[in-house]
């Protein structure tokens, strides 16, 4: 392996970033059949090098995401993944502000989706440049050459690759959740439909009637706000439940149920089953995983 020269006067740079705010991550993950929650405060590129992947983010589950293929992650979305396969993986985050080059924006892609378009999670195959890309950047990030710079330059050329390697058509359907009609107003709804206790509260925080919110929403998300909301918090909590050791106290806390016992009955009412029998069988399950003792 190459060494990077200078290792102490380069992290001790103010320009050197820190992994939490890294834009560029590489992970090794065991396939062990664990599900890991993914963190989607900023859109993301998950590009898989090596192994399997199950991959679920918002209404598509279980996307089995193979070596040689990138998924888009959007801002805000419920996104967790399940290995199948010891896997190796590349991401990008990045904020919404990114272009493409600077002569096309992710604005104009919206002309070269077909009218009756649906959005379906997809994959799309890794050009041979993406590979190389990726690889020379997980062997940079592990040597440890975390410049400010670096990632930034390097979300460029990864934009411009997108850019010169792939049809416009291609970049339209991998990237519609974040050039979709309304965008401004999914931002909004992800952002605070947790914070609120009722419709009438949501609408004044958008600062409109109720009826408009509520118009607006079906226009939007083609289903009822009270639906869609319910149905976000059912599976947010499932995730929670399963997947993390928050305890059921810190859960119904922070998904604003005024004690454990009313968390119980939203969950039997919605899950059919108490959210420790939720957990106990989650926990069944991933202990008879293969691999797993």
């Amino acid at each position: 392996m190459d060494t990077l020269l200078y290792t102490e006067e380069h992290r001790n740079c103010l320009n050197y970033r820190i992994p939490p705010q890294a834009r560029l991550v590489t992970a090794c993950y065991p396939g062990d059949k664990s599900y890991h929650i993914v963190d989607t405060q900023e859109s993301a590129i998950i590009f898989v090098l090596e192994g399997e992947v199950y991959v679920s983010c918002n209404d598509a589950k279980e996307v089995l995401h193979t070596a040689g293929h990138m998924s888009f992650l959007p801002r805000n979305a419920n996104c967790y993944t399940k290995t199948v396969k010891p896997c190796i993986t590349v991401s990008c985050s990045f904020p919404q502000s990114v272009t493409l080059c600077d002569k096309f924006s992710f604005q104009q892609l919206p002309q070269y989706l077909p009218d009756d378009y649906t959005y379906q999670f997809q994959l799309l195959p890794m050009h041979e440049c993406i590979v190389d890309y990726c690889r020379f950047v997980r062997k940079r990030l592990i040597e440890g050459l975390g410049c400010t710079h670096f990632h930034e330059l390097k979300q460029q050329e990864l934009f411009i690759l997108l850019r010169a390697y792939y049809s416009k058509e291609e970049l339209a359907k991998f990237f519609f959740p974040i050039i979709s009609r309304n965008q401004d107003f999914k931002d909004f709804v992800y952002a605070h439909y947790l914070k609120v206790d009722n419709l009438n509260e949501f609408a004044a925080l958008a600062n409109v009637s109720i009826d408009t919110f509520k118009r607006r929403f079906k226009e939007t998300f083609g289903e009822s706000a009270h639906r869609w909301c319910t149905r976000q918090k059912v599976e947010l909590l499932y995730r929670d439940i399963a997947m993390t050791e928050k305890t059921l106290a810190e859960i119904a806390e922070q998904y604003r149920f005024s004690s454990v016992s009313y968390l119980t009955t939203f969950c039997k009412q919605h899950l059919g089953k108490t959210p420790q029998q939720l957990r106990n069988e989650a926990k069944f399950f991933q202990e008879q995983a293969p691999g797993q003792k």
